[in-house]
Formats: structure tokens, C-alpha cells, sequence
């Protein structure tokens, strides 16, 4: 609704009469019009807020939904867009959790990754997975004393299937073919 339209509305609530009829150029047509222009304003954000309960279509409590859900996750480093925070966001709350291999390879899929799990011990599961990963290597000038000379990993990637893998599993990732 527009600020005419409450201002219109307003009017009809007046009593009768030649003293209460308002035009746009009287003041009490003004004040009438200024009355109308805050309920319209109310009335959008009103509107906004429903859009923004929807944790599928927020940006403005955006932020207040994460801390709800926990979120910015620790496992996750660097900026991230607006989308990529909404799908983790929808994730964490319609996340159902699981101890099957199904389920992690599920989770796996869901950020870009194609595992295998190998079971090669009792509670032991080795997470396998093709995608190439980084690997740093000691460097003279930035490194320092008690650094790897190379290490490998996707830090991001363990640190999620850490945290959501069952207390009692050990977590072993091998990457490459």
C-alpha cells in the first residue's frame, strides 16, 4: 500500500463534516499524507521481514541466523558470498547427521568432492578422494625451523569430516589416485 492509500484510508475515519474534510494542500491533508508515509514505510518492512524469516532468501539477518546456527564454521577459512553463506547456513539446519558411509560420502558431494571410504581397521575409516589437493613445500627465506619440508591437505575439508565424524572413528584422508 502507498502512502496515499493510508492517507485515504485515514480520512475515511474522520468524522463528518466541512471542518473535517481534508485536501492535499490543507494541513491537515499534510499531516494526514505524513501519518500515511510511516504506516507504508511499517508496512514494506512488515513485508520484508517475511522475506527475511526464510532462511532460504535472507541477507539482512543473515548474520543473526548464523549465530543461531553456529555458524561461520571454524573449518571454513577466507570470505565467503552471500550465497555460499546461505548454503551453509541451509545446511546446518536441515543437516539430519549421520554414522553411514553414505552419509559422508553425501556431505563429500555437497562440497564439490568424490570419495571412496575403506574401512581398513575397526573404527578406522580411510576417506579417499581423487581431487588434487595443495601441497606446501619449506621454503628458505619464509620457512622456519620445525616446518615440514612438504605437507598436503585440504585442511578445510578434514576439519569438516572431524568435526561431524563419529567421536568414537578415526578419520584417515589419502588424496590423489
Amino acid at each position: 500500500m502507498t502512502s496515499e492509500d493510508y492517507a485515504a484510508q485515514l480520512a475515511a475515519l474522520l468524522p463528518t463534516g466541512a471542518a473535517w474534510q481534508p485536501s492535499p494542500e490543507t494541513l491537515l491533508g499534510r499531516l494526514l499524507l505524513a501519518i500515511g508515509s510511516e504506516l507504508a514505510r511499517v508496512h514494506a518492512r512488515a513485508d520484508t521481514l517475511r522475506i527475511e524469516a526464510d532462511p532460504r532468501s535472507t541477507t539482512e539477518l543473515l548474520p543473526e541466523w548464523e549465530i543461531t546456527a553456529g555458524l561461520p564454521d571454524p573449518c571454513v577459512s577466507g570470505p565467503q558470498t552471500i550465497e555460499q553463506r546461505r548454503a551453509a547456513l541451509l545446511a546446518r539446519l536441515t543437516g539430519t547427521g549421520g554414522a553411514s558411509r553414505a552419509y559422508f560420502i553425501g556431505v563429500a558431494a555437497a562440497y564439490g568432492y568424490t570419495v571412496t571410504i575403506e574401512e581398513p581397521a575397526l573404527h578406522t575409516w580411510r576417506m579417499r578422494s581423487a581431487e588434487a589437493v595443495g601441497i606446501s613445500r619449506f621454503r628458505a627465506g619464509l620457512s622456519t625451523a620445525g616446518d615440514p619440508l612438504a605437507s598436503f591437505g585440504n585442511e578445510a575439508f578434514e576439519c569438516l569430516f572431524n568435526r561431524i565424524k563419529p567421536a568414537h572413528t578415526a578419520l584417515l584422508f589419502a588424496y590423489g589416485t
